[in-house]
């Protein structure tokens, strides 16, 4: 399949080899999706802890409207 592919002029492509540098990107690519990772689970611990504190203030404000905190 590989020797079907030719250039604009006809000639068949020729072969190269990959540089040495995707092996380096690949390692950063994989280090950022970990980086990635923790951010969002970060932010999904953030927003639990949100929500919690927001379902407390309303339980209080409405205990306090209720006449509970006498």
């Amino acid at each position: 399949m590989d020797n079907k592919i030719v250039d604009m002029h006809g000639n068949p492509r020729q072969q190269t080899q990959p540089p040495v540098s995707d092996f380096w990107f690949a390692q950063v690519d994989v280090r950022l999706g970990r980086i990635e990772f923790m951010v969002s689970r970060l932010e999904r611990q953030i927003w639990l802890i949100v929500c919690g504190c927001a379902g407390l203030l309303i339980f209080e404000i409405l205990k306090a409207l209720s006449g509970g905190a006498q």
